[in-house]
């Protein structure tokens, strides 16, 4: 890569950070003075819906208490006129006559009323005038009832003269049904007096409430939406929602303090006021409607005592959710957006423009700065450094460059690049290279190239490319700095012939670091181990260890290694699939420069082979050693037994028939020694026939036999030996014994000999056993059957042990040393093993291992099989 980074090309990645770099804060700054004029806005607009809901509420307000002063003052005005006219004192049909027109006439004029009656002191109604959309009636005589027992009639005739009586604001009922379409009514009245002021009566205006709602929503239009009239417990009697009004009346327990309870607690207890919650901006008043009739009075000073204030009283509400008052964005939006999209149009224009000017002169400056510098570096710099222009022609070199190339400073400037410095065969490449000058985005960065020296061996270097470009983004020519790399391709591809070498090796090769863990190995490695690279990369080489070589031998290794030396040895190691193999390895460490171990190479070959061949051939010697002292004891064997066999038959006949002719006045002594020189006779011919047995043995007659079936015939050869000397024989045969192809004659005299051994070796023990059991195992061989024969009796010494299948070695003051001998000859024809071992607590146990077929192992089996059985013996 270039040793200074040259400056940033102008591309328009460039010209768009420098005008995001000015434009973003100038836009902060719009965008706080757009704030700021956002924030101004809104204050005044929270303010002005503050003023504005007040205003509307006191309206609302005004407006109420006027209507209900108009009513007071024409039921005063009704009551007053019937009393100046001595109506309450005319004559029943005068007065009934005169109150009746006078009623017509004002329904009529006034058209607000829904019912003008006069009622006499005992609750009867006198006269009652009804209106109907225009409709005036006078109620006949014979419709009228008496509300005596009505409570508005009580309270009303209760007020002293000139008082106003004020029912509750709710809908008419007639005949105890609420009328539909559903009526608001307010009830006033007041007594009626005569000359003397005695009550006679009252009168009763019925006042239509709709009208009161209509003027109420009219007075407060601009918040209509949004305004409210609840009585003293909350239910509204006049609603946005016209089906939550008048819930009281409908058994509805829908109230204002359901949906805003914490409001309602403040309006509730205030006689009026503003305030803010999460549910939104509240404006509200209280209205006590009494309060009002009675300063329509001229007669009341309009003082509210604190016992009228506990009278019906409605509250006047004004509710705005924080949605509408936060709506005032649009509207800032409405009026001062073409503003501002203005100024903004106008900065990004003005922005873009000092942005490219601003980073041109960047560009510039940055060029000039980068070239001063980029040439006093390459100048005292330990790498070749060539400038090229757009034609190829060389317009600067360093010193390096001449250094490596034998050349002249006035050689080398203002000559073609690549007809004076390039090799032939490179010309078309170069040239190429050249002309993508044109298209900087596909020029190569890096590059090796071949440059012909003075003295003519030309050297490879390999070079970094730079592209250099005037003010305008144009490219003007190419810097390339190159390192000379003649030598590391030469070492490079001795490197490669080592590597390749290793990998192709006939010998295992193991590389470790100083601790050793496995660095590398070849697949040679993987083709004898069975482990991949990857499986054994950081591990130890001991995954390899069978556990045959010990320790000691292991320090000798390190303790060679690490003292600058090779160590030599073999291994008997494990395979990934558990078998074993045998190694040669020659071990040394790899050392850098001071003298320090960075590594440890390990050179194995496998001797498994080898080493199976070395057995082999002692093995054969062996026999044939064995062979030929079998040969001489074959010779001697039968020439004894000639010699031998013809007297001793004379002399066993002689004496079995002296013992038939026996005289019963013969002594007992004479019949003891006559038994003994038999059993004498009998044991000699036993040690002639194990001789000749032993010196020629016979082929085997292999068949498929159970193996249980000849166990059980051994045991009946030994049964009158058994029963002679009293002993516990025990058989135990697992289930599924496999048939085995062997021969059961010579298998027969095998256990048979073992049985006789093992029942000999119980005779001084007061309760002597012999237990038998055969059993299927499994190994590496495969499937092979198990029998082992154990007794209680004196068991067999460590050395005994290691020496008992010798021929004409015993521990018997009897015997020929020949029977073991005889068994182990035996197996080996079967390729069998047998090993020996003490029972616990007392006696011995014989294992005899035998192969399901024989013939179906290999020589490397047999081998194995051979070490396997030197091992036990």
């Amino acid at each position: 890569m270039p040793i200074i980074q040259p400056p940033a090309q102008p591309t328009h990645l460039g010209q768009i950070r420098t005008f995001v770099s000015l434009f973003l804060p100038i836009c902060l700054v719009l965008l706080i003075i757009g704030g700021m004029h956002y924030y101004t806005f809104y204050t005044t607009q929270h303010s002005s819906i503050e003023s504005t809901e007040s205003l509307n509420v006191d309206l609302a307000q005004r407006m109420i208490r006027e209507d209900i002063a108009d009513v007071v003052k024409d039921l005063r005005f009704l009551a007053e006129h019937i009393e100046s006219q001595g109506l309450p004192e005319a004559l029943p049909w005068t007065r009934e006559q005169r109150i009746a027109e006078e009623f017509k006439v004002f329904a009529r004029n006034k058209g607000l009323y829904d019912q003008i009656r006069y009622l006499d002191d005992t609750g009867m109604e006198i006269v009652r005038v009804n209106y109907n959309d225009g409709d005036v009636e006078v109620v006949p005589y014979t419709r009228l009832q008496n509300k005596a027992n009505r409570y508005y009639f009580r309270e009303a005739l209760a007020q002293e003269p000139g008082g106003i009586y004020l029912s509750r604001f709710d809908l008419n009922v007639e005949n105890g049904e609420i009328e539909k379409p559903f009526k608001p009514v307010i009830r006033f009245g007041t007594p009626v007096v005569d000359h003397s002021g005695n009550k006679k009566g009252i009168v009763l205006i019925n006042y239509l409430g709709a009208r009161l709602i209509d003027n109420f929503s009219r007075a407060a239009a601009s918040i209509a939406d949004h305004i409210e009239l609840l009585n003293s417990d909350g239910y509204w009697l006049s609603s946005p929602k016209h089906q939550d009004e008048w819930g009281f009346m409908l058994d509805s327990n829908i109230r204002f303090q359901n949906e805003n309870p914490l409001a309602w607690r403040r309006i509730a207890n205030m006689e009026s006021g503003q305030f803010e919650t999460p549910e939104g901006l509240f404006t509200y008043t209280t209205v006590y409607p009494l309060k009002a009739a009675l300063a329509a009075l001229p007669q009341t000073s309009g003082a509210f005592t604190d016992e009228q204030k506990q009278f019906p009283r409605w509250k006047i509400v004004s509710h705005i959710p924080h949605s509408q008052i936060a709506s005032t964005l649009p509207l800032f939006l409405k009026n001062n957006g073409a503003l501002y999209l203005s100024m903004f149009v106008l900065l990004f224009v003005g922005t873009g423009f000092l942005a490219r000017t601003t980073h041109l002169h960047r560009t510039a400056e940055a060029q000039r700065d980068y070239e001063q510098r980029f040439r006093h570096t390459l100048e005292n710099i330990d790498l070749a450094a060539v400038a090229l222009n757009r034609q190829g022609t060389v317009t600067f070199c360093n010193k390096h460059f001449l250094d490596i190339t034998g050349w002249d400073k006035k050689d080398v400037i203002g000559k073609d690049w690549i007809n004076h410095f390039v090799v032939d065969e490179d010309h078309r490449q170069v040239s190429t290279i050249i002309r993508m000058m044109d298209t900087p985005q596909r020029f190569p960065s890096h590059l090796e190239l071949r440059v012909k020296t003075r003295g003519g061996d030309p050297r490879l270097i390999t070079w970094n490319n730079t592209l250099s470009y005037d003010n305008k983004g144009e490219v003007i020519g190419v810097t390339g700095i190159g390192e000379d790399i003649t030598e590391m391709r030469r070492t490079e591809r001795e490197l490669l012939k080592l590597y390749q070498a290793v990998e192709q090796s006939p010998s295992s090769v193991v590389i470790t670091n100083p601790e050793g863990d496995i660095e590398y190995v070849n697949p040679k490695f993987t083709e004898v181990s069975g482990y991949h690279l990857e499986e054994v990369i950081g591990r130890n080489p001991r995954l390899l260890k069978s556990g045959e070589t010990s320790k000691e031998e292991y320090s000798d290794l390190w303790a060679t290694i690490r003292n600058g030396g090779e160590w030599r040895g073999e291994f008997h190691n494990r395979r990934k699939n558990g078998e074993l193999f045998w190694e040669a390895a020659a071990i040394s460490a790899i050392r850098d420069n001071e003298g320090n171990i960075t590594s440890i190479l390990a050179v194995k070959e496998d001797i498994t082979e080898k080493k199976r061949l070395e057995k082999e051939v002692e093995k054969q010697n062996r026999e044939l050693a064995l062979a030929e002292t079998m040969a001489a004891m074959g010779r001697m064997a039968s020439m004894i037994a000639h010699d031998l066999r013809n007297p001793l038959s004379s002399v066993k006949m002689t004496l079995q028939i002296l013992d038939k002719k026996a005289d019963p006045n013969t002594s007992a002594d004479t019949n003891e020694l006559c038994q003994i020189s038999l059993e004498q006779i009998r044991y000699m011919e036993e040690i002639l026939s194990d001789m000749l047995s032993y010196s020629r043995p016979d082929a085997l007659k292999p068949e498929w036999i159970p193996i249980d079936k000849v166990i059980d015939l051994a045991i009946g050869m030994s049964q009158r030996r058994q029963h002679k000397k009293k002993i516990a024989l025990q058989t135990r045969y697992h289930s599924g014994l496999p048939t085995i192809y062997a021969d059961a004659t010579k298998l027969r005299q095998v256990f048979s000999n073992l049985i006789a051994n093992a029942i000999q070796s119980t005779l001084d023990n007061d309760n002597p056993q012999v237990s038998i059991e055969a059993m299927i195992e499994l190994g590496r061989e495969g499937t092979r059957v198990r029998i082992d024969i154990c007794d209680n009796g004196c068991g067999i010494d460590e050395e005994d042990q290691k020496r008992i299948f010798e021929p004409f070695f015993t521990t018997r003051a009897k015997g020929t040393g020949l029977g073991l001998a005889i068994v182990k000859r035996i197996l080996d024809q079967h390729q069998a093993s047998i090993a020996v071992s003490n029972n616990t607590p007392t006696g011995a146990c014989v294992s005899v291992i035998l192969p399901i077929n024989p013939a179906s192992h290999s020589s490397t089996n047999e081998s194995e099989n051979h070490e396997q059985d030197s091992y036990r013996r």
